[in-house]
């Protein structure tokens, strides 16, 4: 058995309620914010696109207008929407 992180049941839930707010999971370096993620995702089978601010082609705020319309794009083939991760992105610009 894989050890599951300690808020997955909340960002479960939180996922599953009607759509008002953005989900954000911040703390310190390494603790596995990225892992959570992941593992919520795969727990709840959402569609997700996934995409880091760590890419050596970031170019700024238009980065950010390009992952939401590929999960934008996602969403046309699922029944329950799709999950926008951005990992990293504090790290885009202004």
């Amino acid at each position: 058995m894989d050890y599951i992180r300690p808020y997955a049941d909340d960002l479960v839930r939180r996922l599953a309620e009607p759509r008002r707010f953005i989900q954000v999971i911040t703390g310190p370096r390494q603790v596995g914010k990225t892992t959570l993620v992941q593992q919520v995702i795969e727990r709840t089978g959402l569609p997700a696109r996934f995409a880091s601010a760590d890419e050596p082609t970031l170019r700024g705020g238009d980065w950010i207008e390009q992952q939401w319309e590929a999960a934008r794009g996602i969403t046309t083939t699922a029944r329950h929407g799709a999950v926008l991760v951005l990992d990293e992105v504090q790290k885009v610009p202004h």
